[in-house]
C-alpha cells in the first residue's frame, strides 16, 4: 500500500521516535557555521555533553592524529580546528543514531554506516579538488546524505524491507524501488528531516538532491560533489542497501572531470580512511 508523504510527515512531527540531533551537536554545527563564533563558545557547547567530549578527546589522542597529547576540549579545538571538530561530532553522533535497534529485517546498520562514512570521506577528497573551502562541510553532508533511510527504518520498516527486497530481486536502484513501494524515496524524506533539524541550506540541499544534482539550482556544485562521492563509495565496495547503479571508474572520472588514473588513487584513499577510522576510533564496531 502506497504511503502518503504528507501522512508520514505528520507522524514525524508528532513522534518521539524521530531521530534527534543532540542539543550540543546542533549548537556545535551552528557555531562552526558562524564566522564570528569563538573557541570559548564552542567549549561551552561541549560542556552540555560530557559523553561527546570524552569521545572527541579519545579521537584527538588516537593514532589517527599521531597520538598527540590533547588533555582538554579547548586544546582539541585549537589542535584540530572548529570545522574538523564539527565533522567529528557529526560522524560520532550520526553513527550512534544509526545503531539503534531496528525493526527492519533487511536494514544492516554496518552497511548503512560504512556507506555514509565512505560518502563523507569521498566528499572531503573531492572537495579539495573542486571546492576547497567546503571540505569539512561536505564531509558532514556526505555523512548525512541518506538520513531519509533512517526515517523509513523507524516509521515504515516493513515498506523499507519491501523496497530492499524489490531492489535486490529486480535490479532496480533502491530509490526507484522505494518510489514503487512508498510513492517517494528517501531523499524527499531526508530533506524534510534536514529542515526539522535546522541544517543549513548547503547540507539540506545535498541531502535532498544528491541523486539528482541538476535539480538543485542553488547549491548544484556542492550537491554534485556529494552525488559523485556516493558513487565512489559504491566503487569502493560500500554501495549501501539495495542494488546501486554505479558507473565505471572511467565514466565517473569523465563526469567529475578527472584524469582516469586518479580514480584508483581516490578509491585507495577512501578505503584506507575507512579502515583507519574504524580501527583507531572504534566507532563502527
Amino acid at each position: 500500500m502506497i504511503v502518503q508523504l504528507a501522512s508520514l510527515e505528520i507522524r514525524m512531527a508528532r513522534s518521539e521516535n524521530l531521530p534527534v540531533l543532540p542539543q550540543a551537536v546542533g549548537e556545535i554545527m551552528r557555531l562552526a557555521d558562524d564566522p564570528n563564533a569563538n573557541q570559548r563558545e564552542m567549549e561551552k557547547a561541549f560542556e552540555q555533553d560530557p559523553a561527546m567530549t570524552a569521545k572527541i578527546l579519545k579521537v584527538a589522542n588516537s593514532a589517527y592524529y599521531g597520538g598527540a597529547n590533547v588533555p582538554t576540549i579547548g586544546r582539541a579545538i585549537s589542535f584540530l580546528g572548529m570545522s574538523a571538530i564539527r565533522s567529528m561530532v557529526v560522524g560520532i553522533s550520526f553513527q550512534q543514531m544509526s545503531m539503534n535497534r531496528s525493526e527492519s529485517r533487511h536494514f544492516d546498520k554496518l552497511v548503512f554506516w560504512q556507506n555514509s562514512l565512505a560518502t563523507a570521506i569521498g566528499s572531503r577528497v573531492l572537495a579539495k579538488l573542486k571546492v576547497p573551502a567546503k571540505g569539512e562541510e561536505l564531509y558532514c553532508a556526505g555523512m548525512m546524505h541518506d538520513i531519509g533511510i533512517l526515517i523509513f527504518e523507524r516509521f515504515v520498516p516493513k515498506e523499507l524491507d519491501e523496497a530492499i527486497e524489490l531492489s535486490n530481486r529486480s535490479g532496480k536502484s533502491l530509490p526507484d524501488a522505494e518510489k514503487e513501494v512508498l510513492g517517494f524515496d528517501h531523499t524527499e524524506v531526508g530533506g524534510i528531516l534536514a529542515q526539522k533539524w535546522a541544517l543549513n541550506d548547503l547540507l539540506r540541499n545535498a541531502i535532498r538532491y544528491h541523486l539528482d544534482p541538476k535539480s538543485d539550482s542553488s547549491y548544484f556544485e556542492t550537491t554534485q560533489v556529494v552525488g559523485w562521492a556516493n558513487q565512489i563509495a559504491g566503487l569502493c565496495g560500500f554501495p549501501g542497501h539495495g542494488v546501486a547503479k554505479v558507473p565505471s571508474e572511467a565514466e565517473l572520472a569523465a563526469s567529475i572531470g578527472l584524469p582516469p588514473e586518479q580514480m584508483p588513487i581516490i578509491r585507495q584513499v577512501v578505503t584506507q580512511e575507512i579502515e583507519k577510522i574504524q580501527s583507531s576510533f572504534s566507532i563502527a564496531a
